[in-house]
């Protein structure tokens, strides 16, 4: 859609033949789009405060959890191979030991690929009473998580904003070919008269 085709949309002027619903509906064209552009700075608050949230929760979780190697008891299920040849990444829980602070042991199951072998390490994250818990939230996650909701956000306004439109736009069409039909059905009887 070209700018010239898009300012000729919205911009009726002086055009005698422009009706009143193609005035209407270049008005609602025109309020969406300022609505749309007005809403990118709602938008970007909600993803900022979505950011400043995640982030809160990161330096909690960064100071409440830590890390330890832990060597897997058993096997792990086997790796399934998918059609394409390539190992899947799916995980399963494994019965796991590992070394706690004042030398005593500690077992649990953890999150281990499949496929992994018995004496295998991997990485557990522990939380302040020593259970395994996931591992903290990372900066990064919160700034992917602050652009998305900011995005989502803005996408959602956009989409409704375009619905709104485009059913205004099926009902003005209604209303306009109900006029057309008025003005055949009139020519129509003045010209056999």
């Amino acid at each position: 859609m070209s700018l010239v085709y898009l300012w000729r949309r919205i911009h009726l002027g002086r055009n005698p033949l422009a009706r009143g619903a193609d005035r209407v509906e270049a008005a609602i064209l025109v309020v969406g789009v300022l609505i749309a552009l007005l809403g990118v700075p709602l938008a970007a608050a909600a993803g900022s405060e979505a950011y400043a949230t995640m982030m809160a929760r990161s330096a909690v979780e960064t100071a409440s959890r830590h890390s330890t190697t832990a060597f897997l008891l058993e096997d792990a299920p086997s790796a399934r191979v998918g059609v394409d040849g390539t190992p899947s990444a799916e995980t399963a829980r494994v019965p796991a030991r590992w070394a706690l602070p004042d030398g005593g042991f500690r077992e649990a199951p953890v999150i281990s690929d499949l496929g992994a072998s018995a004496g295998e390490a991997v990485t557990v994250w522990l939380d302040e009473s020593g259970a395994v818990t996931g591992p903290p939230v990372l900066p990064l996650d919160a700034t992917s998580t602050g652009i998305g909701v900011g995005v989502g956000v803005w996408l959602g306004a956009v989409t409704l904003l375009a619905a709104g439109y485009l059913t205004a736009r099926h009902l003005l069409d209604r209303a306009r070919s109900a006029a057309w039909d008025r003005e055949w059905e009139r020519f129509g009887h003045e010209s056999r008269s």
